[in-house]
């Protein structure tokens, strides 16, 4: 099942099967039960996966999930 999770003040842990395009058109897939960590705090020097510079930069994450609102035409 595709999933993505959040860990505390880290990154997203994406698991697949899912696709992920760049800003120039190309797939990454994600195989079924693979999981990738997709950096959250900006600072990875390896973006868009996570290389642990959150923990140096002490970044802070909200601690839940809220869904922006829905507009309505």
């Amino acid at each position: 099942m595709t999933s993505i999770r959040t860990q505390p003040n880290g990154p997203y842990l994406v698991t697949g099967p899912i696709s992920i395009e760049d800003v120039e058109g190309n797939l990454v897939t994600v195989e079924a039960g693979r999981t990738v960590k997709l950096c959250r705090c900006g600072h990875s020097a390896m973006k868009p996966y996570c290389d642990g510079t959150h923990r140096r930069v002490d970044f802070v994450s909200r601690p839940t999930f809220t869904p922006e609102p829905v507009e309505r035409a």
